[in-house]
């Protein structure tokens, strides 16, 4: 079903029940009143426990210190963050789907309902909690505290005097502020320790051999039934016992068949007369290739009439040859009717490029003088049409996520791959990922399905603390970060314009805010209606 329907049914049903309880006076009886379609609902209770926490002021003095460099940190990153999206929007296919933009567990496919509820949850208790110990620390009081409810929770709030906090001092208003989403993200990177540094790194493999992490659409191993996350064992009754195994493997057949065992769900399955040799995984424009006809899926057996039975022969016999050579070529495509894949007979030789012209195109730093006398076809080429690590390459990365950074593009690839884990159908973890691995060590006695539950809730408790945070930060009213902004505004024309009147320093600061918010609005509305122009 259409995801904007799907939200808007769900938007009406909540506000006519909303509505309903409001008129029967429901709401009131239980200390919850109607704001426009939301339900907020206040309690007093709480507010003890806020103010024995907040009697440790010196602790809370620094950490509102602390947490206001962590929110400027962060501010400036995500405002980079977006100015650098919104320079790629053009190369973005198609935009944001409308459950994407929703954000709400269970509307949004990649949040989980019941990791995104728990994760959600924490999120804003430690959000709104940070915002009333520091207006407590602040001298100011706490009226009530509270929920927001709109289909899901939506939001916490602890109400501060209102009054008081216009009143007091620019540093104590920006604690208040900043503590917030401080908090947040200082929780995300706590979280993140325990899953990778607790959870992630006690697991071990289940069984050795050579992970498939992506097949090729229309490949042997594709239509052979051998999915990703499949962790092959042997091949025609060759053992596989890791990665290397599986790439220093020659082909002795080129397009004949062969046994494969391999490991999917904790099952062991045989995959039978699967058509073995050297896949094309993709061809690039312009280049031998594709313009003679080769297809993502093929089989390379030969050219000019040397067997290809793995990467380094391939190789080696593409070093043989010359830019604008004709060579002849046996290649197989799959056939619907025979169920097998059989000779092309339309593919029979190929003109050969300039391995030179290629690199000087894709990758000049790279690019060799030596080259200029080599064919090239412009294709990429995988055995079986698998991608491959070794059996410990999930764990791994999420055990050891800037493992071998070495620059700052290094550590940012490595952010943004833990961060993407959920559109890589990574989190939560379950199978078939799961049966690769099971508990060891000191965690060795803990059920598989108990060790999953916890290791994926403090994963989505890490990812959304750190999106409530950063969130959070964005320069413009009503967020945190807007009143962050507003008031270092309003320092630093104090202090550049001490001429100005209060009138006048007002005027300018809420100028510049505005046009800040105006600015971050447009950059997240272009990135949603950029891709679709």
């Amino acid at each position: 079903m259409n995801g904007y329907l799907v939200a808007l049914v769900v938007v009406v049903l909540w506000i006519v029940g909303a509505y309903a309880l409001h008129r029967t006076k429901w709401l009131e009886k239980h200390s919850m009143s109607l704001y426009g379609p939301f339900i907020m609902w206040k309690t007093k209770k709480g507010k003890d426990f806020i103010d024995g926490l907040a009697a440790h002021t010196r602790f809370w003095n620094i950490y509102a210190k602390a947490s206001l460099w962590i929110c400027a940190a962060a501010m400036a990153l995500i405002m980079l963050l977006l100015l650098w999206e919104a320079t790629i929007v053009s190369r973005v296919p198609e935009p944001p789907s409308p459950e994407l933009i929703l954000g709400i567990p269970g509307l949004n496919p990649v949040i989980p309902v019941g990791y995104g509820i728990l994760a959600l949850a924490v999120a804003i208790v430690v959000h709104e909690l940070a915002h009333g110990v520091l207006t407590r620390v602040g001298g100011m009081k706490v009226q009530s505290l509270g929920l927001l409810f709109l289909v899901f929770p939506m939001g916490a709030f602890v109400e501060p005097d209102e009054k008081a906090l216009q009143e007091t001092t620019r540093s104590k208003r920006s604690k208040v502020f900043a503590t917030g989403p401080a908090t947040n993200i200082i929780l995300a990177l706590i979280i993140l320790g325990l899953f990778s540094g607790v959870m992630m790194s006690s697991v071990e493999v289940s069984h050795e051999g050579s992970l498939v992490t992506g097949v090729v659409s229309g490949s042997p191993a594709q239509i052979a039934g051998i999915d990703p996350s499949s962790l092959i064992v042997s091949i025609g009754g060759v053992p596989i016992a890791s990665a290397d195994d599986f790439a220093g493997r020659v082909t002795a057949g080129p397009g004949q068949p062969v046994d494969i065992d391999y490991y999917f769900s904790g099952e062991l399955r045989t995959a039978r007369n699967v058509t073995d040799g050297i896949v094309v995984s993709y061809t690039v424009s312009g280049y031998a290739a594709g313009v003679w006809g080769l297809e993502p899926g093929m089989v390379l057996v030969s050219i000019n009439g040397t067997d290809i039975g793995s990467s380094a022969q391939l190789s080696a016999a593409m070093n043989d040859t010359r830019p604008g050579q004709d060579v002849s070529v046996v290649v197989l495509s799959y056939n619907e009717e025979d169920g097998a894949f059989v000779v092309s007979p339309t593919i029979t030789h190929v003109v050969l490029s300039s391995k030179y012209d290629y690199y000087e195109e894709f990758y000049p730093d790279e690019n060799k003088l030596e080259y200029a006398d080599h064919g090239y076809l412009g294709a990429g080429f995988l055995m079986l049409g698998t991608n491959y690590r070794d059996a410990d390459y999930y764990a791994s990365i999420l055990a050891n996520p800037f493992e071998g950074d070495r620059s700052l593009d290094d550590f940012s690839m490595s952010w943004l791959r833990l961060i993407a884990l959920p559109f890589l159908d990574l989190a939560p973890l379950r199978s078939p990922v799961t049966d690769l691995y099971e508990p060891s060590g000191a965690l060795s006695w803990m059920p598989d399905q108990a060790f999953w539950l916890i290791t994926n809730s403090l994963y989505w408790i890490f990812w959304l603390n750190l999106m409530v945070g950063l969130t959070n930060v964005l320069p413009a009213v009503p967020l945190d970060g807007g009143y962050i902004f507003r008031d270092g505004m309003d320092y630093l024309v104090s202090k550049l314009r001490k001429g100005y009147s209060k009138a006048k320093r007002e005027e300018v600061v809420g100028s510049v805010t505005l046009m800040l918010a105006l600015l971050v609005l447009a950059l997240i509305v272009w990135q949603i209606v950029g891709p679709a122009l």
